[in-house]
Order: structure tokens, then C-alpha cells, then sequence
């Protein structure tokens, strides 16, 4: 078994590689999803609507709570 790991980015450096990004956007998302706590078919609502607008779970999380502040104002 090969111990060698290939380093394909590395903070600093100019710009992250779009395999990369996609990866670390994907964990936030699921980071974030799961410590709501929310019912999975409201999980998988909020994961159905932000792949349908083609944009993030945070996007869309963040999009909502920005509505509700706009609306309280």
C-alpha cells in the first residue's frame, strides 16, 4: 500500500481547483444540514429546492434567513 499522498491544493495557494471546491462545499453543506436537526423530508425539501435553483445548501438556507430579517425590518 502506497502512503504517498498526492497534495492537489494547499491553503494559500492562488486558486482552489474546482474538484476540490466542490468537495469542500459539499462537506459544509452536509455540515450545516445536520446540525439543524430538521425531519429528513424537510432534509431532503431543502436539498430538492437548492439543487433545483442550481446553488448551495447554505445558499439557500442563507437566502431564507435573509428573507425573514428583510421581512421583520
Amino acid at each position: 500500500m502506497n502512503s504517498d499522498a498526492e497534495v492537489i491544493w494547499r491553503k494559500g495557494d492562488i486558486k482552489m481547483p474546482e474538484n476540490v471546491k466542490y468537495v469542500v462545499k459539499t462537506a459544509q453543506d452536509e455540515l450545516l444540514i445536520r446540525s439543524l436537526r430538521l425531519p429528513i423530508g424537510i432534509l431532503n425539501t431543502v436539498r430538492y429546492i437548492a439543487d433545483k435553483n442550481d446553488i448551495t445548501i447554505n445558499e439557500y438556507i442563507s437566502s431564507l434567513i435573509l428573507e425573514r430579517i428583510e421581512v421583520a425590518q
